[in-house]
């Protein structure tokens, strides 16, 4: 991730951590422009995650309500999701259909199967 200004060297198993939704007060805020490049890359994110990812949203809907006022801490919940997502690249996102009216979505069986039922507009 070269947008991110770090390289990613590791992979994580999940995209985040149990602390994930923790804000300590007392956390060392980003410089000018460490923070520019948070929100350049939370907002790419919030892109991919609305069009093909849904397992993380969680993940960047928190990060994304960090952008005004990112800490070193937001910092490296970032780095946490970027390492989850090069882990992860190459997972496919299934959809298919019981019927007209019931359509599946799955991105991967751990994190989220949703079913989307069609809305009779007779």
């Amino acid at each position: 991730m070269l947008a991110f200004g770090e390289v990613i060297n590791k992979t994580a198993a999940t995209p985040s951590k149990p602390y994930l939704f923790n804000v300590r007060d007392d956390a060392e805020r980003l410089d000018k422009e460490n923070s520019e490049v948070f929100h350049s890359v939370v907002a790419n994110l919030l892109y991919i995650m609305k069009r093909t990812r849904p397992n993380f949203e969680p993940t960047v809907a928190f990060l994304s309500t960090r952008v005004s006022c990112s800490t070193v801490d937001d910092w490296n919940k970032l780095k946490r999701l970027l390492q989850f997502v090069k882990g992860t690249i190459i997972d496919k996102r299934i959809i298919g259909a019981n019927g007209l009216n019931d359509v599946l979505t799955r991105v991967d069986a751990a994190y989220a199967e949703t079913k989307h039922k069609k809305l009779n507009t007779s």
